[in-house]
């Protein structure tokens, strides 16, 4: 098994037939084929099955698939860094950033990262840390830098607490639910929402919705931006759930104003995420470190005293009303 069999191998697994697999490699089709045949010998077992439509992966073939794209990534990755220590570079750093970090902690750790020593090439991308675990075990993504609730499973990678940030139901100053002091689900049932964009997440809202009557005049908006969601609430009659951390301005100024909800309080995790094996370079080390240093001398990344870290161990989303565990799990 070699990283060239592993690339044609994945491949195949995304073009879904062998003749659009050997046009993307560049390979004829028969060369493509012992190619893959030579990696199920080697393996012991089939990868693909043959069908009239197609090619589809075997419960191996979908194993294989996971650690290959890892390896063919590292692999990569090893082959750029070198070339950049040849240029004088320090390499390539992937970041996965979620929205409640991306103004706060990150702008610092990336000034530090690249004012001392040689040049390093940064990407960012941002979205709801699922999205960025997925790429974070594909081998698209270095590290992750998010908060995470604690019905998402990171067991397979190495995981850094840094915070702990609270989130609420949240609606514009002006909403008629604004001045209410206590609420109830049925009022909650009957005004508009902004959510994020996730099945899950759609899915449970919808069986929480079920449980109440829903006027028809009542619109729910799938976003896939805590930016774009927290407008819509500060701009329009739409409630949603946002963290605490995002919303301070808005809540200074008065244009967003905290809802007494029949829901407890919801805490997050704030961390970084990688990947326990793999290669791990000398900028993702110093990154991780640069970021710890500076959530310990952020205030509001202070860290976690033994009640608070009791409290977020206590705080489970399972008991939770749908609607709020819906939002917060695929929000974040």
């Amino acid at each position: 098994m070699n990283i060239r069999q592993l690339k044609q191998f994945i491949a195949i697994a995304r073009a879904g037939t062998i003749s659009r697999a050997a046009t993307s490699q560049n390979i004829s089709q028969p060369a493509l084929t012992r190619s893959l045949k030579n990696l199920e010998a080697d393996l012991g077992v089939e990868l693909l099955e043959r069908r009239a439509n197609g090619v589809f992966l075997t419960s191996y073939g979908e194993h294989l698939l996971q650690y290959a794209q890892c390896m063919v990534s590292d692999a990569e990755r090893v082959r750029q860094e070198i070339t950049a220590m040849q240029q004088g570079l320090r390499g390539r750093l992937n970041v996965g950033v979620g929205p409640a970090f991306s103004t706060r902690l990150l702008p610092k750790a990336l000034q530090r990262l690249t004012t001392d020593g040689a040049q390093l090439e940064i990407k960012l991308r941002e979205s709801f840390v699922e999205d960025l675990c997925a790429q974070l075990r594909s081998g698209e993504l270095d590290v992750v830098l998010s908060l995470f609730p604690d019905t998402l499973e990171t067991d397979d990678l190495e995981f850094a607490q840094l915070c702990t940030v609270d989130s609420v139901v949240v609606a514009a100053s002006d909403h008629p639910l604004a001045n209410i002091r206590q609420l109830t689900r049925q009022q909650l049932a009957q005004c508009n929402w902004v959510i994020a964009d996730q099945v899950h997440a759609n899915h449970s809202f919808r069986e929480y919705l079920n449980r109440c009557t829903v006027p028809q005049h009542v619109h729910h908006v799938r976003a896939n931006s805590l930016r774009l969601i927290k407008s819509l609430v500060v701009g329009s009659s739409y409630l949603s759930i946002l963290p605490t951390m995002l919303i301070e301005e808005e809540l200074r100024l008065g244009q967003i104003k905290r809802l007494n909800a029949p829901v407890r309080s919801l805490v997050s995790m704030g961390g970084m995420a990688w990947r326990k094996s793999g290669h791990r370079s000398a900028a993702l080390r110093e990154f991780v470190d640069i970021v710890k240093q500076e959530a310990k001398a952020h205030r509001i990344f202070q860290r976690l005293s033994t009640q608070v870290r009791h409290h977020y161990r206590s705080v489970s989303l399972k008991p939770l009303s749908p609607i709020y565990r819906a939002i917060y799990s695929a929000a974040f």
